[in-house]
């Protein structure tokens, strides 16, 4: 699932791979294989005055993902920007460099001509979709990969089982199968395959093929909550959407023209290390309690071990953020009862929560869901007891200074939900009520060391076959701390190099 046009990535944690075992996936090769995904064009000189990057060093130009700055902003825009640069962070004017660090405009997969989206159909498809040898089958359900009875060496992928209007059908391979259903439903693809923990597979009497303890473990994903204000004054925001009129117009603004209000979408982001937003004694008491989990003999015996120290060691880290903050120009809520107040929303992510959830098959048919936990608020050994619950109150209690701080500050009326007089208690009980998944899961056929639950090695072929890959968000081994879709782009470029040069050996 796409929900919005950010085209970004991130140094960390590309950096730290190598310390997880993970090789031939550092920054320099990621960003490369991003470049070569992606066409540029440069920013327009109305676009420049909301900051938006120039660096056309740090983006690629003959690629295939069209990108460019949005060609409308909302009036909440700027004064984000001043309120920000006062209380001390940085514009940003070059985050396709990887360093996230500061407030910035970003960079969106739009096509600067058509004012529409740029994705993976009408960028790589549509322009291959008349060769002989590819064949896109849609209304089709993958039930399993058809895995050879070796019992001497790796297991061979023959080929391809799948459903379609109720009947099975199967397709051969003759050199490689790749999955790429993402990191919710490729766990399930090679559990209905005999790939995975034998328990989960014996209890749905799937016959076992390789045993893979880490397929579906290791599910992360970015966590939010949002807080909501009232504006004062005039403003043009989402709001007025609902006014007949007003969508009308916009509507036909964007057939006419592909500008105005619908030609974009929430254009500034902010990115934060942790001692930017969580004061030194109560980084403390967190690091502390988080130490100590640490050194717990679960934890140290956990094939997890090496992922949790490489994450613990970014919270100190100034270059690594831990938290984002996004304006969005809209907000829904019982208390907006001012009438025709307009209103924004400024959420709080999380970047590297220490959460760990999990996705598994619940039966052998591959048209029931999946069970999916994502360990929202939960964590291995309480290794997060209070980290998890600190960073985002702490987060919370940031994003009330940038409410009510310079030009945000003077054009907003009052916050709604929650308010800057609620005790800690009253906050974590906030968080607890309404904090939602981002949608950027990970993790879940984990690139790591077999020891440690990996799923797949640096070639992304799964372990135990000889001709299996994985090439989605399911093998990032760690959060990236960042929109992924750049970065997928990014794997499947890799992916491909990977593959080339495996057949041309």
């Amino acid at each position: 699932m796409m929900r919005i046009t950010v085209w970004f990535h991130a140094i960390c944690p590309l950096t730290d791979w190598e310390a997880l075992g993970v090789t031939g996936w550092n920054w320099s090769i990621i960003q490369d294989a991003v470049k070569a995904s992606e066409a540029w064009s440069p920013p327009s000189d109305y676009a420049m005055k909301h900051h938006a990057d120039n660096n056309a060093e740090e983006h690629g130009r003959n690629g295939y993902v069209k990108t460019t700055a949005y060609s409308y902003y909302f009036d909440l825009a700027l004064p984000f920007f001043k309120t920000l640069n006062e209380m001390g962070v940085a514009t940003n004017m070059s985050e396709s460099s990887g360093d996230l660090i500061g407030i910035w405009t970003y960079t969106a997969s739009i096509d600067p001509v058509t004012g529409s989206r740029s994705y993976s159909t009408n960028a790589y498809y549509d322009h291959v979709a008349d060769r002989p040898n590819i064949v896109v089958l849609t209304g089709a359900h993958v039930t399993r990969v058809l895995l050879d009875d070796n019992m001497n060496g790796p297991k061979r992928a023959q080929g391809v089982e799948y459903s379609v209007g109720g009947q099975v059908y199967s397709a051969g391979a003759l050199r490689e199968v790749i999955i790429s259903a993402g990191a919710l439903q490729t766990p399930q693809v090679l559990e209905l395959s005999g790939i995975g923990n034998p328990d989960i597979m014996r209890r749905l009497n799937i016959p076992v093929k390789v045993d893979l303890p880490g397929v579906g473990e290791n599910l992360q994903d970015h966590f939010t909550v949002r807080m909501g204000a009232e504006l004062r004054g005039i403003h043009e925001t989402v709001d007025d959407l609902s006014l007949d009129t007003f969508a009308e117009e916009k509507l036909k603004q964007y057939k006419q023209s592909k500008s105005g209000m619908l030609s974009s979408t929430l254009s500034t982001l902010v990115f934060l290390p942790a001692q930017a937003f969580i004061g030194p004694d109560v980084m403390k008491t967190m690091l502390d309690s988080l130490d100590k989990a640490l050194r717990d003999t679960t934890m140290q015996n956990s094939p997890w071990r090496q992922v949790y120290e490489v994450q613990r060691s970014w919270l100190e880290k100034n270059g690594v953020a831990q938290l984002e903050m996004i304006l969005f120009p809209s907000y829904q809520h019982a208390s907006c009862t001012t009438e025709n107040a307009r209103h924004y929303t400024l959420s709080v992510f999380l970047q590297h929560a220490w959460c760990r959830g999990h996705v598994h098959a619940v039966s052998p048919s591959a048209l029931d869901p999946p069970e999916i936990d994502l360990g929202t608020l939960r964590s291995p050994g309480d290794i997060g007891k209070y980290h998890y619950m600190i960073m985002l109150v702490e987060a919370i209690k940031y994003a009330f200074k940038v409410m009510q701080t310079g030009p945000l500050g003077e054009e907003t009326a009052k916050i709604i939900e929650p308010l800057p007089t609620w005790s800690d208690s009253e906050l974590r009980e906030y968080v607890r009520t309404n904090v939602i998944s981002a949608f950027h899961p990970i993790g879940t056929a984990s690139m790591l060391p077999r020891s440690q639950n990996g799923v797949v090695d640096n070639n992304l072929k799964v372990y135990g076959t000889s001709n299996l890959r994985v090439a989605d968000a399911s093998i990032f081994p760690i959060h990236l701390g960042t929109h992924p879709q750049a970065t997928l782009y990014g794997l499947a470029h890799r992916a491909v190099d990977i593959i080339k040069q495996k057949a041309s050996l």
